[in-house]
């Protein structure tokens, strides 16, 4: 497999958000003897996505830079994502989304760290949040939206937000043909499910690869004005806590718990009681103090209706995935193998 990087940017609908994100990547310095490739991956989209992007690549004349776009008819991230895995010429794969416009030095950047350790499953960059202008949220309501910032968290708790981020297409195809299957399917329609990457990251580190985060791996993540409502928000709080409870398997190994029924049950009373109690004082302050909630305190209870409903719904896929976790990791090769061979 060759040394390189093949940026994969998988799209549905990205029309609008392609040309600056095409022009960012367009911009990059990297040096002639990094490989590096683009492959944009049509994910079912209605609105003329592989035309825009094909136009506006030919407009920076990168002929020595391998471009290419795909379909993937099938709806969802991960189904995307596998396309561009399967057409990916090179080791290091970068998931830059649609609107995430990388600093100029990223691929560079991104290409030394990722040669510079075999152990290094997964990388994670600092997103910057960019938002379309008038904003109509303050920064800090603009957070909820989106990821951004330095991931403090990376090597602690393994695993980095998708934006950004570079994998190792050995580790990816290893999965492949041990038939992993994600818990965690992406976005697809109105069901908004959520933590691919982190599934991902989970799943490496359990491989023994290190998850790590560099600061100086810049880029903006843009926020276009549909984005910036309390309805988008709130719908985001309750999605990624209903997608963050699926993943529960994968902490019970992670932190060497021995049994996931006890996980579930525990993480189930201790939602339903704060949900509870959050309830009734929600209710207190409107009705008898007469006090407006706050949007912070909207988030949270729709952070705790998600993570609710998620466990309630499913118990079984959550104990099926642990299961499967399991019997997988006795036939995969670990980081070690990996760099033995």
């Amino acid at each position: 497999m060759s040394t390189g990087i093949s940026v994969i940017l998988c799209c549905y609908n990205s029309s609008a958000r392609l040309p600056l994100t095409i022009k960012h990547l367009a911009l990059q310095k990297v040096p002639g003897s990094v490989g590096w490739e683009v492959i944009i991956v049509d994910n079912a989209s209605t609105d003329g996505t592989a035309d825009t992007a094909r136009a506006e690549w030919g407009k920076h004349n990168l002929t020595d830079v391998p471009f290419s776009v795909v379909s993937q008819p099938i709806a969802g991230l991960s189904h995307a994502r596998d396309m561009g895995l399967n057409h990916a010429r090179y080791e290091y794969l970068l998931f830059c989304d649609d609107d995430n416009w990388l600093f100029d030095d990223y691929i560079e950047r991104a290409f030394k760290i990722m040669n510079s350790d075999s152990q290094i499953g997964v990388l994670g960059g600092c997103g910057l949040i960019e938002a379309e202008q008038p904003a109509l949220l303050s920064e800090s309501l603009l957070k909820f939206t989106t990821v951004w910032g330095p991931q403090t968290w990376a090597v602690g708790s393994h695993w980095v937000y998708g934006a950004g981020s570079v994998y190792r297409k050995s580790i990816l195809l290893e999965l492949k043909n041990a038939n992993w299957r994600q818990v965690t399917t992406g976005r697809i329609g109105k069901k908004l499910v959520s933590g691919e990457d982190v599934e991902i990251c989970l799943m490496s580190h359990l491989m023994s690869y290190k998850i790590i985060a560099d600061d100086n791996l810049k880029f903006k993540h843009f926020v276009p004005l549909k984005r910036q409502n309390i309805n988008y928000i709130l719908k985001a709080a309750f999605w990624l806590n209903y997608s963050s409870a699926l993943l529960n398997g994968y902490f019970a190994l992670v932190n060497n718990k021995p049994s996931i029924e006890q996980i579930i049950n525990q993480d189930l009373l201790s939602t339903a009681k704060s949900l509870t109690k959050l309830t009734v004082n929600l209710v207190y302050q409107k009705t008898i103090k007469f006090r407006t909630v706050s949007i912070e305190q909207k988030i949270l209870y729709y952070q705790k209706c998600g993570q609710l409903k998620s466990l309630l719904t499913n118990r079984q896929l959550i104990k099926n995935q642990y299961q499967h976790i399991k019997q997988l990791l006795k036939t995969v090769k670990t980081a070690q193998a990996f760099t033995s061979h």
